[in-house]
């Protein structure tokens, strides 16, 4: 009779297993520093290895990379330019679509774009960051035929935010204009290339706006003891994990 019931039990969880359709996914993360987990431990605590986390918590099978590149602008990213940035993504990208499963892209760029002066094309008007994002997202798709991508809404930083670079309330100014060019791309997408291209929430920047409870407080080259709130905390890089989670989630089920 015990060894009946353990053997029920036993074919419960195989059931149970089967039911919720384990599935193998392999993501490459495309960002900056937010991206790549600077002022925080990037190998333990960045949103790219909370978002692996929670997806195998969910019972998903998944490797990934984390691509992020701290100070990196949508110029770096461009297929044409072939930086270092770009052909490392490249080959981790090949790596992984050599693999069993799914591959995602998953992108949040434009920080940095929409500094006053920090890197490579910064300030990048609005008009040309959509037109960088779409280069990139285009190569991805003819590159990787079987591939999903994902754009996120960059996330908001604060008006004091000046490391050497300046952001300043004309950044965050900037940056709020290529929220609606996402929006209105990604609905171009979904005519010209469906089921390809998916926009990530279009929660997060307002979720974290003056949340400074989120971000490292780090010193604003303003003086004065201002400080100023740019790269999630540890707690904020798991927020902006689940946010990152649940739009992989809703590209796996589709």
């Amino acid at each position: 009779m015990k060894k009946t019931v353990l053997l029920l039990l036993a074919m419960l969880m195989v059931l149970s297993v089967a039911a919720r359709g384990v599935k193998k996914i392999n993501v490459v993360f495309i960002g900056n520093s937010i991206t790549y987990g600077a002022e925080i431990n990037h190998l333990t605590e960045a949103p790219p290895v909370r978002v692996a986390e929670m997806l195998r918590s969910k019972g998903y099978e998944v490797e990934y990379s984390n691509c992020g590149v701290s100070g990196s602008t949508t110029v770096d990213w461009l297929p044409e330019r072939n930086s270092r940035i770009f052909s490392r993504m490249v080959s981790e990208a090949d790596r992984l679509a050599t693999k069993q499963g799914l591959l995602i892209f998953t992108m949040m760029l434009g920080t940095n774009d929409s500094a006053i002066d920090c890197c490579n094309g910064s300030p990048v008007d609005p008009i040309d960051y959509a037109a960088n994002v779409k280069k990139i997202v285009d190569f991805l798709l003819d590159r990787y035929p079987g591939a999903r991508v994902i754009v996120n809404y960059p996330i908001w930083y604060s008006p004091h935010t000046y490391n050497g670079a300046r952001y300043l309330h004309q950044g965050l100014d900037r940056l709020q204009t290529y929220l609606p060019r996402i929006d209105a791309m990604c609905k171009d997408y979904a005519k010209e290339r469906p089921q390809r291209v998916f926009q990530g929430s279009r929660k997060t920047f307002s979720y974290f706006k003056d949340r400074t409870d989120l971000f490292v407080a780090e010193p604003s080259a303003l003086g004065q003891g201002l400080k100023f709130y740019l790269h999630p905390n540890p707690e904020g890089a798991i927020r902006l994990a689940r946010f990152w989670t649940e739009s992989i989630e809703k590209v796996v089920r589709r």
